[in-house]
């Protein structure tokens, strides 16, 4: 299935209430703290998870570090990455999957793996030095 028609499905899932389709890009709230947008691209079938992590001001080299290491090819975000937004100031983790989901629950596996990568990282960053994280 198409991710705009899982989509609608996986927010009534979430208690969203109506339908809400998936166009361009849509952001969510989880527990009232972790904010995930999604951007769908119908021109390449993408659509990326993502999620500001903290200021980029804030890190030291060695978190730097630490960040670049995690995101190599994925092997401790879950298959996440981590980008900085000049523009924003803040470290962004983002996952890119193809817009073909089996169904709603292969939509609600991809989100929550991504969650807890956003939740884990969040804690490490918050707990190596005093950043204030988004999550």
């Amino acid at each position: 299935m198409r991710f705009s028609n899982v989509f609608s499905e996986f927010t009534e899932k979430c208690g969203l209430g109506a339908p809400v389709q998936a166009d361009g890009e849509k952001t969510l709230l989880f527990d009232g703290i972790h904010v995930v947008t999604f951007q769908c691209n119908k021109e390449d079938h993408s659509v990326i998870l993502s999620s500001e992590i903290c200021d980029a001001a804030q890190l030291a080299e060695d978190e730097w570090e630490m960040l670049l290491e995690a995101s190599l090819l994925g092997a401790q975000t879950g298959g996440a990455a981590f980008a900085v937004s000049r523009k924003l100031g803040k470290v962004v983790l983002w996952k890119r999957h193809d817009d073909a989901f089996e169904d709603v629950v292969a939509l609600e596996k991809a989100v929550n793996t991504f969650l807890a990568a956003v939740i884990t990282w969040s804690g490490r960053l918050a707990s190596s030095s005093n950043i204030q994280v988004y999550a």
